[in-house]
């Protein structure tokens, strides 16, 4: 089997895990933190605009079909610009989850698989480069299209959370 591809194969695993700590826990979370949220001086407070884990999970399935639609393009057509750009972006995400969970002292969803996967993502990133072969400006702007394209997706899916959640009230009549 070609060590790359499995590589790239890995992104989408990793990313649903994640994920998983997310839906199953940010709920519970808002509840226990109401408090410290509210009273948080935090510039962007964590999941304030999470609605509920059915909605929020609509989100995390418009980004895996994304996710796992990478892989097979880059695989197919031996292409990975995009695929290491939009694995960069994710790898910063992970950066984030520590750093907010720093900034509110206190555990964030996210966080608990962001500390092994980090290290993990970084060292796969590496080799990844490695057997790619990109070159310097390459490199540099994949990493770039693909966090901006990750801000992007991040913020559209964010964009139409409620409009998520409606779609799920009106299942519910």
């Amino acid at each position: 089997m070609n060590t790359l591809k499995t590589i790239v194969w890995l992104f989408p695993i990793i990313f649903m895990l994640h994920d998983f700590e997310e839906i199953i826990l940010v709920e519970a979370w808002k509840k226990k933190y109401k408090k410290e949220l509210v009273t948080t001086k935090m510039k962007k407070v964590p999941f304030s605009d999470f609605r509920s884990a059915a909605s929020f999970s609509i989100g995390v399935v418009i980004e895996f079909f994304i996710f796992s639609a990478l892989p097979l393009f880059a695989c197919i057509f031996n292409w990975y610009f995009l695929w290491f750009g939009l694995f960069f972006g994710f790898t910063f995400h992970l950066v984030i989850h520590c750093k907010m969970s720093l900034q509110f002292k206190h555990y964030v969803p996210g966080v608990a698989t962001s500390i092994p996967f980090l290290p993990i993502c970084i060292y796969l990133l590496w080799i990844s480069a490695e057997m790619i072969s990109f070159s310097t400006v390459q490199l540099i702007l994949s990493c770039i299209t693909g966090t901006i394209l990750m801000l992007l997706i991040v913020a559209f899916l964010h964009k139409y959370m409620n409009s998520f959640a409606g779609f799920i009230k009106k299942m519910e009549h």
